[in-house]
């Protein structure tokens, strides 16, 4: 059955099962009976007595939200988890209806159900997940990564974190390459395939608006000058990335949890933009986003090089270096058309987030005067259905070999 056309579903980490209790929505409708029954494969007979909940990650998880449940048994010797993250639809329906148009709730769902620990790179147990089609909500029970934790963002990862990233994410990609049993997961459609082009560009055009009205890019002067230069990009309809692969979608710091000295493992999270696409768009989101400007500078001709080095160590075959530059230069463009969209929709209320924004446009500003991204975006509209041919004969001749 598919799994859209359900009311309800839940997953005990790959056995599913259809909901018949009442599946807290958020945060405050959280129960000691529910809890106890829903983790029972986990307990090993430990009896939960009670429990507490705290928010965590204001201005981080914008899609949702996360609190740490510590768990309180009746027996304090006992193999059950102490504690849990327990991550829930957003509060805000703008932001639900938002989530809704790109499945992202399915997608992370999708994702620790069907690929979890067998993706390649360290994840979080999954403990459980449920989502209500109807009014698209969704609860999911993780394990609690803590001691470890992300690094701060707004402040920038450190170089030895950023390394593992890469190291990590070339394992990931080359595992997936070009690998077709992603198609048989409908979570992980091509995200932009699943965005209709015509809301795209009422997105645009609204935020052009709030670029030349009211002064959105003013403190960013690459983005605000060529934002004009994104327009004719939309009257293509783009073809699905080749190579493709499973990427993460969203690869930042606040999605990286490393050890401290208190202990901890290294663990990607938030896999809710996951699914089929370009492996540089990973790339370049760290990049550009999750390090200072002054790091990348200084660090990305080594950490570009370490990347394609990997890939190849890994098995991946026919992608040159001047191939991978020359996509990372384009998934540059990419990753700013991505932000030149209004985001009203995304919560950025808090003082966290505000921050962070900024830090995601001065960085990316910097990144797209350092790659020279104007002459790419002039003439982009003309040489894209070059490109899009190229990919479609690709596509073809691989077929051909594996026959």
């Amino acid at each position: 059955m598919n799994t859209c056309q359900q009311n309800s579903w839940q997953t005990h980490c790959g056995k599913t099962k259809m909901s018949k209790s009442k599946t807290p929505l958020v945060i405050d409708e959280l129960t000691t009976e529910w809890l106890e029954s829903t983790l029972e494969p986990y307990l090993h007979g430990a009896s939960l007595i009670d429990f507490s909940a705290n928010i965590i990650g204001v201005g981080e998880g914008f899609m949702g939200q996360l609190a740490r449940v510590t768990l309180n048994y009746a027996d304090s010797d006992t193999d059950a988890p102490s504690s849990l993250i327990a991550k829930f639809a957003a509060t805000r329906q703008d932001t639900r209806d938002m989530a809704a148009d790109q499945n992202l709730y399915e997608r992370e769902i999708g994702f620790y159900r069907d690929i979890g620990e067998a993706a390649g790179v360290p994840v979080a147990n999954c403990y459980f997940s449920e989502y209500l089609a109807e009014t698209n909500h969704f609860v999911l029970l993780l394990e609690d990564l803590a001691p470890g934790e992300p690094t701060d963002q707004v402040v920038g990862a450190d170089r030895d974190t950023s390394r593992e990233v890469i190291e990590q994410f070339a394992r990931l990609h080359a595992k997936w390459w070009n690998n077709e049993s992603l198609h048989d997961y409908q979570w992980a459609k091509w995200i932009v395939k699943s965005a209709p082009m015509e809301q795209t560009l009422e997105l645009y055009d609204k935020s052009v608006e709030e670029v030349e009205a009211h002064g959105k890019f003013d403190q960013y002067p690459e983005m605000k000058r060529l934002i004009r230069l994104l327009r004719p990009l939309f009257k293509f309809d783009p073809e699905p990335p080749y190579p493709f692969t499973l990427t993460h979608g969203d690869l930042r710091s606040d999605n990286i949890i490393h050890p401290t000295e208190d202990g901890g493992r290294f663990a990607i999270i938030d896999w809710q933009l996951s699914g089929i696409g370009d492996p540089v768009n990973d790339i370049v989101r760290w990049l550009t986003q999750s390090i200072t400007i002054e790091d990348r500078r200084a660090t990305e001709a080594e950490l570009l090089k370490l990347y394609h080095d990997r890939l190849i160590e890994y098995g991946v075959k026919d992608y040159t270096y001047k191939k991978f530059l020359n996509d990372y230069r384009l998934n540059i463009i990419v990753v700013y058309l991505m932000f030149s969209m209004s985001m009203d929709a995304v919560d950025q209320s808090s003082e966290r987030a505000q921050a962070l924004f900024h830090q995601f446009y001065s960085r990316l500003d910097s990144a797209m005067a350092d790659w020279e991204v104007e002459n790419n975006l002039k003439i982009l509209p003309f040489i894209y259905p070059f490109i899009k041919f190229g990919l479609i004969l690709k596509k073809i001749f691989k077929g051909v070999k594996r026959t």
